[in-house]
């Protein structure tokens, strides 16, 4: 007998994330450059969105520019070298649906704020709640929201190697020679 999650309506909608960003003048004091809702919103599937909140495209990142790097348009990896910062609100699901895995050549470092989230690997699952921190390290991985309530979290995809074929950001992503 399978387990059925009554239907959760997830609303997709604007999650009000507010980015603070600073910046420095001429004269290389600091100051408050951006003040605001992320507004880089993604819906990737109907129980989900996600907000680019900065992105860098090399470590050490330059932090002297004067482009807003959380207007860029990323597919799910960060720039080749690069790093990612990001936001997503993932709604419940049907428990029966087991959600497909995928691998991206990234460490990733994410932070459950609200709600709960299933990391389910190859051999195993865990649940994360609020405060725990996940280190995925480009592991064969899915999210799935087992709860009654979205979860919340922020994640740092940082690029890794090596490349490998089939993975998300891998192969396609990789740099010239």
């Amino acid at each position: 007998m399978t387990e059925s999650t009554p239907e959760v309506t997830f609303e997709k909608k604007d999650p009000k994330i507010r980015r603070v960003v600073t910046a420095h003048d001429a004269e290389g004091k600091s100051y408050v450059w951006k003040d605001g809702y992320a507004t880089n919103l993604k819906f990737p599937n109907p129980r989900m969105v996600s907000a680019l909140l900065w992105c860098v495209e090399s470590v050490p990142a330059d932090f002297m520019g004067d482009e807003d790097m959380g207007d860029r348009i990323l597919g799910t990896a960060p720039p080749p070298g690069g790093a990612r910062f990001m936001f997503s609100e993932l709604g419940p699901g049907d428990k029966t649906k087991r959600p497909p895995l995928h691998k991206t050549d990234t460490i990733d470092f994410k932070i459950v704020i609200s709600g709960e989230v299933t990391c389910i690997n190859d051999k195993d699952e865990v649940i994360l709640k609020p405060g725990d921190v996940f280190i995925g390290r480009g592991n064969n991985h899915a999210w799935f929201n087992h709860g009654t309530v979205p979860c919340r979290s922020v994640t740092f995809m940082l690029d890794g190697k090596p490349k490998r074929e089939g993975s998300v950001s891998g192969m396609q992503q990789q740099r010239e020679p």
